[in-house]
């Protein structure tokens, strides 16, 4: 949180979209003891860091940027009454939520991840056990009414809608993605078919992000910014996942390319070989600090090191006050 806020100082309010404060919480319960669950959500800890961390950005000039905290579509019920997830083992989110809307009006926004990669209600092609052509598309398409990425946001507004009696809060898709290859983490039928993270259906996907237009089925308003997760591939909680549209920062091209594609090199400074100046210094100035230090130990430490050092000392005491006395002599005379 420091660091966020040196990082706000350096930029200001106006390239600042907005602040999210947690993301993926209701999911902590994976990860974590039931007690720290607790304390999280029951016990006060999100909304008194939520509020705090707030007021803090607010002092700072940013009180006009919207604020957040991320969650996953699994938050949805399908409960009029209580719109979002309210189970004090994974999470009092709804609770969260009002007491957000309370305090913030529309100037908190409603974030979703969005994954229908991870979705499990895509079936495999009946009779088979790796092919899931049939089903596949609905999956990775954005411009139909049967999509899934986009009816999971319609449903979303729809328990924001119900939640907050409005149609125009905020709205946002913190991550949507496709992985290939296989996610680690895949744990539906899905794992069972080479196509489902293939190449080519990573780009279908990506394609059609690229030409949608945020909008939803059912006459819905759909979400204000939609993210696409993500640049690179990256751990999460120790399994590999492939989401990125770069293998790695060293690769030179995406995943996403033409055979015939060949990514130019781009060269990187070279640091300087060798140490600098201040280098020596620092190394000169640490030795110099671990021979006193080295030396004051044993001093203190050592009954045979301080007699040696205190009859040194006396011996060049008596050698200096011969010296004075000589010296009084010799003007004497």
């Amino acid at each position: 949180w420091g660091w966020t806020k040196e990082f706000l100082a350096m930029v200001g309010p106006e390239h600042v979209m907005g602040l999210a404060i947690g993301n993926e919480l209701e999911l902590l319960h994976n990860h974590a003891d039931a007690a720290c669950v607790a304390e999280l959500f029951s016990g006060g800890r999100l909304w008194k860091t939520f509020t705090e961390h707030i007021s803090e950005f607010d002092r700072m000039g940013f009180s006009a940027v919207p604020v957040t905290s991320v969650f996953t579509a699994s938050i949805l019920t399908d409960s009029v009454r209580v719109p979002f997830m309210e189970d004090p083992k994974t999470g009092l989110v709804n609770s969260f939520l009002l007491d957000a809307i309370r305090k913030y009006g529309k100037r908190y926004a409603f974030s979703f991840n969005v994954y229908p990669y991870f979705d499990p209600g895509i079936h495999l092609n009946p009779g088979t056990t790796d092919k899931c052509s049939l089903d596949l598309p609905r999956v990775i398409c954005w411009d139909k009414p049967n999509c899934l990425g986009p009816n999971i946001m319609a449903a979303a507004r729809r328990q924001m809608i119900r939640l907050t009696g409005r149609r125009d809060d905020l709205f946002w898709i913190g991550e949507i993605g496709w992985s290939s290859p296989k996610a680690e983490a895949l744990g539906t039928a899905m794992a069972d078919c080479e196509e489902f993270s293939s190449l080519e259906t990573f780009q279908t996907f990506y394609n059609g992000y690229l030409q949608w237009n945020l909008q939803v089925p059912g006459g819905l308003p759909g979400p204000d910014h939609a993210f696409f997760f993500t640049l690179r591939d990256a751990l999460n909680f120790g399994q590999q996942e492939h989401f990125g549209l770069l293998v790695s920062c060293e690769s030179l091209g995406c995943k996403i390319a033409k055979p015939s594609f060949r990514a130019e090199i781009c060269a990187l400074p070279k640091p300087p070989s060798g140490m600098t100046w201040q280098g020596w210094a620092f190394v000169a100035l640490g030795i110099f600090l671990a021979m006193v230090l080295g030396f004051t130990c044993l001093y203190v430490r050592s009954p045979k090191v301080k007699r040696l050092v205190d009859s040194s000392t006396k011996r060049k005491k008596a050698r200096r006050l011969a010296e004075v006395e000589m010296e009084g002599s010799s003007s004497s005379e």
